[in-house]
């Protein structure tokens, strides 16, 4: 197959790269670029809302290895399509052709790795809402994660080659393809799980039904990750079955790019105020574990209140500052008596709770009768 030959101006240099039939360097370059700006921003997101929150627990730093993992994955796609990777295979060297599929091989590694540490960050950060009855639940997908993201490598590292496999990329690997089905069907078993806790955890929630619809809506929104797996396997079936793999990959590597992207991006959720707002109530009052009991908390969250940073309209009475733990859910049969809350009938609680800080004093009395008058406070 014969490449279009095109004709430049004098002292026009060429492009870094192009798209077309016979070339879709750009097509990769530009959705790679994209997924990279996305992991950057969600870290820098997260980085933002940690040091907001006073705060660094096991979910930040789990995400802070998966956005590394995920860039180290785009450098090498990078990498891979400086080799030739997206053009036909007659345009690429016969030299460039090994380091190109090697790159693709280490890629493809730490993307399944990269997906199973996302989910994983998930089910840490659903710690927080867990009840003590519902904690088998994340510690057994938890551990289906782990087993996922091994299995997956392990699958992809060991091909139809043992000396080489990093050349088995089309359909002379005839194993090749089943291997990705079964990565592809046990991922979607595993997103499966993931979105079915937070149903079971949140109907457990003393709040209104809008609030709860508000939070699954939020949590559901890993539902995208399904058909973008499907659509990846599909991509992948269509690589392995063309003559000209490494032209027919670019689809399969714009959509892996994507997937992975978007699931650093998911992690994000937890830190925006649409989520953390539903905790809150029309008075701007947390729901909160109480903070005089200092063995009635669950998960990652220390001991103390969490409060919303709503500005009270005596600026000059009132500080404005607050203290940004996330809320999470009493688990505790009943509460202290000093605390003045009520427990549930099943065992679990929301407590409310507010603290307030006097910053300055500002008392003006608008007439001083003197000491002798007893129902007169003496001014401070």
């Amino acid at each position: 197959m014969a490449g279009p030959a095109s004709s430049l101006p004098p002292g026009v240099s060429s492009p870094l790269t192009e798209d077309n039939d016979y070339n879709h360097n750009g097509l990769i370059v530009i959705i790679t670029s994209l997924s990279l700006f996305l992991i950057l921003a969600s870290l820098g997101i997260r980085l933002f809302a940690s040091s907001k929150r006073g705060h660094i627990f096991k979910d930040d730093y789990v995400l802070f290895v998966v956005a590394a993992c995920a860039c180290v994955q785009v450098s090498l796609v990078l990498v891979q399509v400086h080799y030739g990777w997206g053009k036909s295979g007659d345009l690429i060297s016969a030299a460039d052709y090994a380091p190109m599929e090697k790159a693709g091989y280490v890629a493809d590694l730490l993307y399944v790795l990269g997906l199973g540490l996302s989910k994983a960050c998930t089910m840490i950060f659903y710690q927080n809402l867990s009840l003590q009855r519902t904690r088998w639940m994340i510690n057994l997908v938890l551990s289906a994660c782990a087993v996922w993201a091994i299995v997956a490598m392990m699958l992809l590292a060991i091909r139809c080659s043992t000396s080489r496999p990093w050349s088995d990329i089309n359909r002379d690997c005839s194993g090749l393809f089943p291997r990705w089905q079964a990565i592809c069907a046990l991922e979607i078993v595993l997103e499966t799980m993931i979105l079915s806790y937070p149903a079971i955890a949140i109907s457990n929630v003393q709040i209104s039904l809008s609030k709860k619809l508000k939070v699954l809506a939020i949590l559901s929104c890993r539902v995208i990750l399904i058909p973008l797996s499907a659509i990846h396997l599909y991509y992948i079936h269509w690589q392995i079955q063309s003559p000209n793999p490494s032209l027919i990959g670019t689809y399969a590597t714009t959509v892996a790019e994507l997937h992975l992207s978007v699931s650093v991006v998911l992690l994000t959720l937890s830190c925006l105020k649409i989520f953390i707002a539903v905790y809150v109530d029309d008075h701007g009052l947390a729901y909160t574990e109480d903070a005089s009991n200092p063995h009635s908390y669950s998960g990652r969250t220390p001991p103390k209140s969490w409060q919303s940073c709503q500005q009270t309209k005596d600026l000059s009475s009132f500080g404005s500052g607050c203290n940004e733990d996330e809320p999470i859910l009493r688990t505790e049969a009943s509460v202290s008596a000093s605390s003045g809350q009520h427990a549930n009938n099943d065992g679990t609680s929301i407590l409310k709770s507010v603290q307030i800080s006097v910053t300055r004093e500002n008392i003006e009395l608008a007439e001083i009768q003197g000491s002798s008058n007893p129902g007169m406070p003496r001014p401070t």
